[in-house]
């Protein structure tokens, strides 16, 4: 361990640490932002992180946030814990828009049998998702752009929002904001969480398809007032081909973790020595392969057969179609793949590990994103793993927090040497897993929403706006300035409601309590 502190001592340590939080000073009231996002709880996944965050730590910083996200629930996780999260005060509309989804269930409700009308929202929504994808029209779900930008500019006409938050990906959130601040002049602050255009899957994006990514790129640099980016990479790329701007309105704000997150921990024992468990967390598709750990780990237990029946791989998340029926069929005994985890569940499972491995591959995704699971693995007193690209900004933060190991996670040998350390020093006791809590501490979401907040200080600062042009409607879609008159709205906090007949299904969920 390289000190006199036994395990016990240091994991001690780390829930002392845990415990003493960042000192919040009282701040007055700044304004009130319109935040974006197309997933948010009770939606699952780690995507669903960052907006959730920011809707619960914005408003100790004098920003209230209101939530504009989708209005149906086909999504492939649910984790409704997360609603804890969602502050009072906080109103999320949930918008139904023209998605296949939404589509889908409208017409399955005119069905007079209730038992059939499950089993013909399903068709519905598989024949139309093929549908628009076969006419051209991109991603399926971007049809809700239209109905949530107008539900926005109505709720705005009732009561002016000082500010919109898009945060993408999805990235065509960012045309929701697009549409509203053209409209109405109110600054907009796009948080592009990664790059528009990804490599991040195997086969190229069709060129329809990046050429659309790429003009939406070009007009979130025209017109939102500031660009935020959760990789430092990706931040200075954009200030070196985007000239125009002044490079302060692009800046970087980092993932995190919420030390609420972490209390679910607390009371996990370290991991036995007679067992060394490894955890690989995440969604495994494209450039992801599931293989780049097994075989190198594989390799390692051909060389060690005393080590046998003691070391395990848990993949705690997704796999796409093709890598979970390879794994399925051909799965070693000493493999685990416990699927979707509820978030309190993931954190568990990996606090009571003895190494944690995050990945990201060699590609210029790979190199402009940092995984936001890395934030929350570097918080937890387990060693970390991280197979990444060594020069990126992965592995310098990894590499700065400590008790972690970085190599590539293409260089098969380099992965099972590291593999082998690991093993031989959690079995006598060596393993590192020190970390300097000091560094992680500027991770921790209440500061990550502070640094959230000084940029939507600036962007309402019309001085500081890059914004240089005349409010046009170009972009609006005719029909915006449609009234709310006949919008079905639900507010189940008050018990008010209003009904009409408006295709556009608003509900307004307050927090459980």
């Amino acid at each position: 361990m390289g000190d006199s502190m036994t395990v016990d001592e240091h994991r001690q340590r780390w829930v002392d640490w845990v415990r003493r939080r960042p000192e919040i000073a009282a701040q007055t009231c700044a304004g009130r932002a319109l935040l974006i996002s197309y997933i948010f709880p009770p939606i699952g996944g780690s995507a669903v992180q960052r907006p959730a965050k920011l809707a619960k730590y914005l408003p100790r910083y004098a920003w209230g946030v209101d939530v504009l996200t989708a209005g149906h629930n086909r999504f492939p996780w649910r984790d409704k814990s997360l609603l804890a999260d969602v502050p009072d005060g906080c109103r999320v509309y949930r918008v139904s828009g023209h998605e296949p989804a939404c589509t889908a269930r409208s017409l399955a409700r005119l069905v007079p049998h209730a038992g059939w009308a499950g089993r013909i929202e399903d068709g519905l929504h598989w024949r139309l998702s093929t549908l628009v994808q076969r006419c051209g029209c991109g991603d399926p779900q971007s049809l809700w752009v239209g109905p949530a930008a107008r539900f926005a500019l109505r709720q705005h006409r009732k009561t002016p929002y000082e500010a919109i938050i898009s945060s993408g990906p999805p990235h065509f959130v960012h045309r929701v904001a697009l549409r509203i601040a053209r409209r109405t002049g109110v600054p907009w602050v796009a948080d592009v969480r990664d790059p528009l255009v990804s490599d991040f899957d195997r086969p190229p994006a069709a060129a329809r398809k990046t050429r659309s990514m790429l003009r939406l790129e070009a007009q979130i640099m025209r017109h939102a007032a500031m660009v935020i980016t959760t990789c430092p990479s990706l931040a200075d790329e954009y200030r070196r081909r985007f000239t125009d701007r002044r490079p302060e309105s692009i800046c970087c704000v980092t993932n995190g973790f919420d030390r609420d997150d972490l209390a679910a921990a607390l009371d996990i024992t370290p991991d036995n020595r007679e067992e060394c468990v490894f955890v690989a967390a995440g969604a495994f598709y494209g450039r992801r392969e599931v293989s780049r750990i097994v075989t190198p780990l594989q390799s390692v237990l051909d060389r060690h057969p005393e080590w046998a029946n003691r070391v395990r791989l848990v993949i705690s998340g997704t796999l796409d179609a093709d890598q979970r029926r390879r794994w399925h069929e051909n799965r070693p005994r000493w493999l685990s793949l416990a699927g979707y985890l509820s978030h309190a569940a993931a954190v568990r499972m990996t606090a009571g590990a003895a190494c944690a491995i995050v990945v990201v591959p060699q590609c210029r995704h790979g190199e402009t994103s940092i995984p936001g699971k890395t934030f929350e693995l570097l918080a937890l007193p387990t060693h970390l793993l991280a197979l990444v690209p060594t020069n990126g900004d992965t592995a310098r933060i990894v590499r700065e927090a400590g008790a972690s190991t970085v190599t590539a996670f293409e260089d098969a040998p380099q992965v099972a040497a590291a593999m082998e350390r690991i093993i031989t020093d959690h079995f006598s006791g060596r393993l590192e897993w020190r970390r300097n809590w000091n560094a992680v501490d500027r991770y921790d979401r209440a500061c990550v929403a502070k640094d959230f907040a000084a940029c939507l200080d600036v962007a309402v600062d019309e001085e500081a706006s890059p914004v240089a042009h005349a409010i046009g409607t170009s972009d609006i879609e005719i029909g915006a300035t449609d009234t709310a008159d006949n919008t079905r709205v639900q507010a189940t906090s008050s018990g008010v409601s209003a009904s009409g007949a408006d295709p556009l299904n608003v509900s307004i969920s307050p927090q459980l309590r």
